[in-house]
């Protein structure tokens, strides 16, 4: 395929990366250029700081495989570079180097916050056999996960309960905790295309997880060496007292909400 026939949605801190560096290794799957190709988002949002990212991002990959001595890696990132970043041409041209008896995937986790008319953008562009995966965390633990990355990136030193509390409720973290909405448009877009998978089961047996990702998308069975290495853990920082409570009343609805999309079995795993 020249097309990615696997998208993940995500969620934000919710093993992503762990699914991407696992299913790269499976004898099906093409390795993308790299993980979070941001295409569909771009598309949506025409946020033009996405441009310089990417490029910067491209370059590296492209010095990093060309001082291994993997040259043609290396020249298809050069090629990149050369087009308009994000359009469909450069998409397209992202996975030109495919081959038809494998698949390749595309896990941009801001693509749970695709609107309706975008995935069917997606839906149109990739075609109707491509398959897609989103893992469900907690809500109140990956909202402060995330919350806790992001401050200790930007130096904010500020750990008090109501500095945390204006973190969790800014609407950047506040929208990729609402499974609500995402969940229901992909219900309504994708429908049983979808494969919803519970964190918890990351740790707990992640090659049985993988068996379930490689039984939905139709890919072989594969080994996964580094199924039980962690990916991207969250750097420490403090967690003041009251914060995870308040995390989980201030959505609230988030929990009554899944409680009645999944069973207990399932949200006993996120």
């Amino acid at each position: 395929m020249t097309l990615p026939q696997i998208i993940g949605f995500g969620a934000h801190k919710a093993g992503t990366t762990w699914l991407h560096d696992n299913l790269i290794e499976n004898p099906g799957i093409c390795a993308p250029p790299m993980k979070e190709m941001q295409f569909f988002n771009h598309r949506m949002t025409g946020q033009k700081w996405m441009i310089p990212g990417m490029k910067r991002k491209l370059q590296r990959l492209r010095d990093k495989f060309g001082a291994a001595g993997k040259h043609d890696r290396a020249d298809h990132y050069t090629k990149l570079l050369k087009l308009e970043m994000l359009t469909e041409e450069w998409y397209r041209a992202a996975y030109s180097r495919c081959p038809g008896d494998q698949q390749s995937l595309d896990i941009t986790p801001a693509y749970a916050l695709l609107d309706a008319e975008n995935l069917r953008y997606m839906n149109e562009l990739l075609g109707p056999g491509f398959k897609a995966i989103y893992l469900i965390r907690d809500p109140a633990d990956r909202i402060i996960s995330a919350v806790r990355k992001h401050m200790c990136e930007s130096g904010d030193k500020q750990f008090s309960v109501e500095h945390w509390l204006r973190q969790i409720t800014e609407e950047p973290h506040r929208k990729r905790s609402d499974y609500e909405a995402t969940i229901q448009l992909l219900d309504e877009t994708l429908g049983d295309r979808v494969l919803y998978l519970p964190f918890k089961q990351v740790k707990a047996d992640p090659v049985a997880l993988l068996r379930r990702v490689e039984k939905h998308c139709g890919l072989p069975a594969g080994d996964y060496p580094n199924a039980s290495r962690v990916s991207h853990m969250s750097p420490r920082a403090h967690i003041p007292q009251g914060v995870q409570e308040a995390a989980q009343i201030l959505l609230r609805r988030q929990y009554a909400w899944l409680e009645q999309r999944f069973t207990p079995d399932f949200l006993s795993d996120i």
